[in-house]
């Protein structure tokens, strides 16, 4: 699901009783995955990018809770992290545009810079204030799957276990704890037992690194592990840690204690900030 394997790792009861549960949780990321997918026709967020400009569009709770989750990884980053990066992304993957897609016009040379979209969530509505770069939440609405599936093994009672997407995203359920080894440099950090862990990487898929920040001249680090108090944000702020300077990383971290970074650059530098990695 969400073009990634998923992979739980689940303790504290019959064996019997963990499938069950996580064929239930299999099944609400199949769900999520028709609501959030680029990809898919039906989903919210295709319907988002069709939309023209001063329109409203009636959404679900997850694609409103995935906005605003956005919009505070944008603040918390200073922009470095956009959403709306879809358009970008597909042309410097080289990749063919959804064919949901295919009839939407490019946007006028006279589009502004600003604010794409306004949140009624009251309304459960979206207000689309520009109509040209396409919304894609990539790696958030995959964190903030995992957060998700986590909220519903907690019904289950299941509080043991680490719940991992393609291997960049983990979320840790609870335990006597966890151990992240690391290489260049090697080491191997202790995690709590309930931990949220994003991972990116500038050499492993290029084209996911769009800086639309305006005159940003910044060269992409090699790769990312932010720690934050969620799968959503944690995988938010990794790929917007690639394009952020030392200095903006100490600000980044200090705005929030559960948020930790390591970043490696491509000339073999790190940047630790926050524990357990400084």
């Amino acid at each position: 699901a969400m073009a990634t394997e998923w992979v739980f790792h689940l303790g504290g009861h019959d064996p019997i009783y963990l499938r069950q549960a996580a064929t239930e949780a299999f099944a609400l990321i199949d769900q999520l995955e028709g609501n959030l997918s680029f990809y898919r026709e039906s989903s919210d967020v295709t319907r988002l990018n069709r939309a023209a400009r001063g329109t409203e569009v009636a959404v679900g709770p997850d694609t409103l809770a995935c906005l605003a989750l956005a919009a505070e990884a944008a603040r918390l980053t200073g922009g470095a992290f956009d959403a709306f990066t879809g358009r970008a992304s597909v042309a410097a993957k080289g990749q063919e545009i959804p064919l949901s897609l295919h009839d939407v016009p490019h946007p006028m040379a006279g589009d502004q810079p600003g604010p794409m979209v306004r949140l009624q969530p009251e309304l459960g509505r979206v207000h689309k204030l520009r109509a040209g770069p396409w919304l894609d939440l990539g790696a958030l609405g995959k964190g903030y799957a995992l957060d998700q599936v986590a909220a519903l093994l907690a019904e289950w009672e299941i509080t043991t276990g680490c719940l991992i997407a393609g291997g960049s995203s983990l979320r840790g359920l609870g335990g006597d704890g966890w151990s992240l080894e690391i290489d260049e440099p090697r080491s191997v950090l202790p995690l709590h037992g309930k931990f949220c862990l994003g991972a990116s990487g500038f050499q492993y898929q290029p084209g996911h690194i769009i800086d639309s920040r305006p005159n940003s001249v910044v060269q992409p680090a090699a790769r990312a592990l932010v720690l934050a108090a969620s799968a959503g944000l944690a995988d938010a702020l990794s790929t917007a840690a690639l394009l952020l300077n030392a200095s903006q990383l100490t600000q980044l971290t200090a705005q929030d204690p559960r948020i930790a970074s390591l970043v490696c650059t491509s000339s073999g530098q790190s940047y630790r900030q926050g524990a357990p990695f400084a």
